[in-house]
């Protein structure tokens, strides 16, 4: 039997903000690429965080409401034998997979690495390609700029899943005393309306160097919802 782990980051069992329908989203752990202005800077260090079994991960994820798992990262290809068993089990537990890269689609084709191709034909749809800061997400859908591919790899999915972006949140945010933490992939509009909403209730929003996945506060536990209008 293959034990090799998967190095997370982190874990959200619930999030609508990474793919169509509710699903289990799963940030890896290491990326070379680091595409300035990521919105995950911490997860590029490829160095131990939490490591699961990729199986064990899936079956943690999948339950009666949850349409299926997005991996992202990090960079899921530079842990592509692990994460192509975890898209394999998620599978087999009936769920979709949703995969973002920051490789190219003509890029990850063309590999020769059957870890590659088997996360490939285990994915339903890929996000593919780096993040451009200049091309910043233009609300249309689930990708960090508009230069990645949306790649439909089966028929379980097509471009309709994009028919519900108003409907779903822009952002999903959980908070405690001392620190904000978000998912989602807001437009430059959609971060200036959130931090005006949540400094209206008297937090104020210490901004890391780097644009990343968490935002520091100060203040009481809050919690806000944010939608398109």
């Amino acid at each position: 039997m293959d034990e090799t782990l998967l190095n997370v980051a982190s874990v959200r069992p619930r999030t609508l903000t990474n793919g169509p329908g509710w699903r289990g989203a799963v940030w890896v752990q290491g990326c070379t690429i680091r595409c300035p202005g990521c919105f995950n800077p911490q997860t590029h260090p490829h160095e131990a965080k939490h490591l699961w079994r990729p199986e064990s991960l899936a079956e943690h994820l999948v339950g009666p409401d949850i349409e299926g798992i997005s991996i992202l990262g990090g960079e899921p290809f530079e842990q592509a034998a692990a994460c192509a068993r975890l898209a394999v089990r998620a599978h087999e537990l009936g769920a979709s997979v949703v995969t973002y890269s920051g490789y190219t689609w003509s890029y990850l084709q063309k590999s020769s690495l059957p870890e590659v191709q088997a996360l490939i034909a285990a994915s339903d749809v890929l996000f593919a390609g780096p993040f451009v800061a200049g091309r910043r997400n233009d609300g249309a859908g689930w990708r960090g700029s508009t230069n990645q591919e949306v790649v439909f790899l089966t028929d379980r999915y097509d471009r309709s899943i994009f028919e519900q972006i108003d409907a779903i949140p822009i952002i999903e945010g959980w908070a405690d005393a001392a620190a904000l933490a978000w998912s989602g992939i807001p437009a430059d509009a959609d971060v200036t309306a959130i931090h005006a909403v949540i400094e209206a209730t008297g937090t104020r929003f210490h901004q890391p160097e780097e644009h990343g996945h968490a935002r520091e506060m100060d203040g009481t536990t809050r919690e806000t919802a944010c939608r398109r209008t």
